[in-house]
């Protein structure tokens, strides 16, 4: 696991790497921002060839984790909405561009403005991580609401939501209100990887009617989406933190979180997958 000890207090802090039990973390995962390739860790087919560029237009917000030189604490380079760590250590050395989180009840994430899902029917939101593995129901992305409706309030009964876990399987789920709606739901088939560097991706079409998932550029999942994500009222929109208050903190690192105002392609999936973190978008 990480080295709790290191990872603790409330201001960013810095260490050199993620370190994990056994092999877990590897050579492959000390390189927070090395880039990805083409593989099979996400199971499914590989998408078709074409050029599917992605397009900067697309891309709304892009969050990445050096200090900037004003103090920003998580920098969005498209539109500046910009972030903050909560107890987070910014990782350096070989993990230098990342941010490491302890996981468990360390209650370290990342804090990201309000109403990011306004106005969206399209979305893609994809990351770049490195799962240090652990206890189940850890969040990647958590956005939404608790019964309150108030900004910061988690009294562990989200009224609305959409987030991203891996138990390990990587399981997507979306709920709106009113409260005694269902959610939507779609789970990978297979573990999420740990230990190294890996790629996700959820892609909301409201207009197909469909939300699908990735990992390491590979279909993992897809699922019929009757939702609305402006249905969502995203006032508490976390990395690495849940809703629900008995779920455990993300464990590991996160490279790069991405949000675009379209639904990429399968083909854009795999093309941003082998692009990497830190890519250049055209």
């Amino acid at each position: 696991m990480l080295v709790a000890a290191t990872l603790l207090g409330c201001a960013p802090q810095s260490i050199s790497a993620v370190s994990c039990d056994g092999d877990r973390c590897g050579a492959s995962g000390a390189g927070g921002r090395s880039g990805g390739s083409a593989g099979n860790a996400g199971g499914g087919e590989p998408a078709a060839a074409g050029s599917g560029s992605i397009g900067a237009a697309t891309l709304l917000h892009r969050y990445s984790f050096d200090m900037s030189p004003d103090g920003v604490d998580v920098v969005d380079s498209v539109q500046g909405r910009n972030g903050a760590l909560v107890g987070a250590a910014y990782g350096d050395g070989d993990a230098a561009g990342t941010i490491l989180l302890a996981g468990k009840d360390s209650n370290q994430y990342v804090d990201l403005p309000n109403h990011l899902m306004d106005g969206l029917k399209q979305a893609t939101f994809e990351a770049w991580v490195i799962w240090a593995g652990g206890a189940a129901w850890q969040r990647l992305f958590d956005f939404g609401e608790d019964a309150t409706g108030v900004d910061g309030s988690r009294n562990g009964v989200p009224r609305s939501y959409i987030f991203l876990s891996f138990n390990p399987r990587p399981r997507f789920a979306f709920k709106q209100p009113p409260e005694q709606n269902s959610e939507i739901v779609m789970t990978g088939g297979t573990a999420f990887p740990s230990g190294s560097l890996a790629h996700v991706a959820v892609v909301i079409d409201e207009t197909e009617e469909l939300a699908s998932l990735y990992v390491d550029g590979l279909g993992a999942a897809s699922t019929r989406f009757l939702g609305t994500l402006s249905d969502v009222y995203d006032v508490n929109n976390w990395l690495g933190r849940s809703a629900y208050l008995a779920d455990p903190g993300f464990e590991g690192s996160i490279s790069e979180f991405r949000i675009y105002g379209s639904a990429l392609s399968a083909t854009q999936v795999a093309e941003s997958f082998a692009a990497g973190p830190d890519a250049s978008i055209q």
